[in-house]
C-alpha cells in the first residue's frame, strides 16, 4: 500500500512542470525571435529599395526622349548605383512604365531578403515591393541668364563662365521638352546692350521727350543762325534741346552701338511699360558726351567750341558735334557688352550668344537685373515672355557677378565718370556725391531693390558669386536669391560648373508625386 501511495503523490506533484514546458517552448520562441530580426532586415531593405527606385524614377522622368528599353536601362543603372550588392537583399525585378500623355513615370520593383531562423519554418526569403511615381512638371520654363561680362571676367574666368552657361543650357535642353523651354541671355557691365536693330523705335524716345536725354547739356541752348550781309543780314535765334539720337547723327564715323541708359528711379529697375504719353517711362540711347578739353577729363574726343571758357559751357556746347570726328574717346565708351538675346527656344541661338560673350568695363548689377526682368516680361521692349503670374510657366533668373558694383567718382565738376546713370552731379542714382564708395553703396541698394522687385514678380532668383573676395557682396547676392539655398559661392571654375549643374537640376522641376 505504501508503494502505491508514493506513486500517487509523485504523479500529483507539479513542481517541475515549468521547466518541462519551457524546454518544450524554447525552440519556437527562438525561431520567432530570430524571425523578428529577419523581418527588421526586410524592412530595412524596403527602405533602401524605396530610395533607389525614387532616384531611378527621377532619372527616367528627367529624360523625355527615352524609349522603353532605354528607360529600363537607366532605371537599372540608378538602382545598381543606389542599391549596391553590399546592401541587404537583392533586387529581383523592376518594371518601368511611361505615360506619355500625362508625363507620369512609374517604376515598380521587388527585392528578396534571405532569412535566417525563419528558414527553419520553411520561409527561405521575404519579398518586399515598392512603387515610385514621378510626374514631370507640365510648366513651361522661361529663364534669363544675367551674367557679368566686365573686365575682371577676362581670361580664364570668361571661358569658365561660357562653359558653365553652356552646361546649364545642355542639361535643360536634354532633360526637358525643348518646345516648352525658352532661354534669354543678358550680358551686363556698366551698361546693357539691347541691340542696334532697335534704333529709334518708339520706346527708345526718338523725339527726345525723356528728362534724362542729354541732361548734361542743360534745359536748352539758344542758337543763333545768320544769313546774308550788310543790311540784308538776317539772324534768327532758336532754343535747341540736345537729343542723343541727333548727336549721333551729327558725328562722322560713329553710330549708336545699342546700349541704353538707366531710367529715373525707381523706373531704373522696374518693368513699367514704356508709354509715349509719359516721357519718364521711355528709354534713352546711351551717349557719353565729349568732355572739356581742360581739367584732365578722360572722355575728351572733340575740340571744344571756340570762345567757350568754363567747364559747363564747354560740355554743353553742341556745335562741336556737327560733323565732328571722335578721336581719343567715344560716345559709346561704356557700351562694352554683346547684345541681349531675347527669350528663344532655339538652342543654337543661345549657345552662339554664350560663346560670343566678352569681358570689358565696370560692374552695374542692378542694371543687368532690371533688363533680366524685362526680357521675362510680355511687354515692350521685349515681348517674348508670358504674363507674370501665369501658373503654366515657371520664370527664373540666374544672376552671376565676380565683383563689386562700381561707379567711379572724382573731384571734377561732374563728380564721376559717365555711366548708365549719367553723371553723379545730376543725382540720377539718388546720391549727388564724388565718393566712389558712396556711389557703389547706392548701386548696392539698387541691386537689393532690383532683386526684391524680381522676386515680387514671381521670378525664381538664383545668384552666384564667382571668386568674390568681398563678404558684403557675397551677403548681398545671398540675400538677393529667392532662398539662401539658391545662392552659390564659387571660388573656382569647377565650383562654378557645379553651381550651374545644381541649378539645372533644380530647374528640371520634377517632383515625387507618391
Amino acid at each position: 500500500m505504501k508503494i502505491f501511495d508514493k506513486m500517487r503523490r509523485f504523479l500529483s506533484h507539479t513542481g517541475g512542470n515549468v521547466a518541462v514546458i519551457f524546454s518544450l517552448a524554447l525552440g519556437p520562441i527562438a525561431i520567432l525571435s530570430g524571425g523578428a530580426v529577419d523581418v527588421s532586415q526586410a524592412m530595412n531593405s524596403r527602405a533602401r529599395l524605396a530610395e533607389a527606385m525614387d532616384a531611378a524614377a527621377l532619372a527616367v522622368g528627367g529624360q523625355t526622349n527615352l524609349n522603353d528599353a532605354q528607360a529600363t536601362q537607366v532605371a537599372w543603372d540608378y538602382i545598381n548605383a543606389n542599391y549596391p550588392e553590399r546592401e541587404i537583399g537583392t533586387v529581383q525585378s523592376i518594371n518601368v512604365h511611361i505615360n506619355r500623355d500625362d508625363g507620369v513615370v512609374t517604376v515598380t520593383g521587388q527585392s528578396s531578403v534571405q532569412t535566417t531562423l525563419l528558414g527553419l519554418m520553411g520561409m527561405d526569403s521575404i519579398d518586399v515591393n515598392w512603387v515610385s511615381e514621378v510626374r514631370q512638371s507640365r510648366q513651361a520654363l522661361e529663364l534669363a541668364m544675367v551674367l557679368d561680362n566686365t573686365g575682371s571676367m577676362g581670361g580664364s574666368k570668361i571661358r569658365a563662365l561660357r562653359d558653365a552657361a553652356l552646361l546649364l543650357t545642355d542639361v535643360l535642353y536634354s532633360n526637358g521638352d525643348p518646345d516648352r523651354l525658352s532661354i534669354s541671355l543678358v550680358p551686363f557691365a556698366a551698361t546693357v546692350n539691347v541691340g542696334r536693330e532697335f534704333e529709334r523705335v518708339w520706346w527708345l524716345d526718338p523725339d527726345g521727350e525723356s528728362p534724362v536725354h542729354a541732361e548734361w547739356a542743360g534745359e536748352g541752348q539758344d542758337v543763333t543762325t545768320c544769313t546774308g550781309r550788310g543790311r540784308r543780314r538776317v539772324c534768327t535765334t532758336e532754343t535747341i534741346q540736345a537729343i542723343n539720337w541727333d548727336l549721333f547723327d551729327s558725328l562722322r564715323n560713329t553710330s549708336w552701338e545699342g546700349c541704353v541708359e538707366a531710367r529715373m528711379l525707381p523706373l531704373d529697375i522696374e518693368d513699367v511699360a514704356a508709354d509715349a504719353s509719359r516721357p519718364e517711362t521711355l528709354f534713352v540711347p546711351y551717349f557719353a558726351p565729349d568732355e572739356p578739353d581742360i581739367g584732365g577729363y578722360n572722355n575728351d574726343y572733340l575740340d571744344d567750341d571756340r570762345g567757350l571758357n568754363g567747364i559747363i559751357e564747354r560740355i554743353s556746347g553742341l556745335l562741336k558735334y556737327d560733323n565732328g570726328r571722335p578721336s581719343g574717346g567715344d560716345p559709346n565708351r561704356a557700351c562694352t557688352t554683346t547684345p541681349i538675346t531675347p527669350l528663344t527656344n532655339s538652342r543654337r541661338t543661345i549657345e552662339n550668344a554664350i560663346s560670343d560673350m566678352g569681358a570689358s568695363g565696370n560692374t552695374n548689377i542692378p542694371n543687368g537685373i532690371g533688363w533680366g526682368v524685362r526680357v521675362l516680361s510680355p511687354q515692350a521692349p521685349f515681348t517674348e515672355g508670358s504674363d507674370f503670374g501665369d501658373r503654366d510657366t515657371l520664370k527664373a533668373m540666374v544672376i552671376l557677378t565676380d565683383g563689386e558694383n562700381v561707379m567711379s567718382g572724382n573731384n571734377g565738376y561732374f563728380m564721376s565718370e559717365y555711366s548708365a546713370y549719367g553723371y553723379a552731379v545730376h543725382g540720377r542714382l539718388g546720391r549727388r556725391t564724388a565718393s566712389s564708395g558712396q556711389l557703389s553703396d547706392a548701386l548696392d541698394e539698387r541691386t537689393a531693390a532690383a532683386c526684391r522687385y524680381a522676386r515680387e514678380q514671381g521670378i525664381r532668383v538664383y545668384t552666384i558669386t564667382f571668386q568674390v573676395n568681398s563678404s558684403s557682396t557675397r551677403n548681398m547676392m545671398r540675400d538677393c536669391a529667392s532662398h539662401p539655398s539658391l545662392y552659390f559661392d564659387s571660388p573656382s571654375s569647377s565650383a562654378l560648373r557645379e553651381a550651374f549643374n545644381l541649378i539645372a537640376g533644380d530647374l528640371s522641376n520634377l517632383r515625387l508625386s507618391r
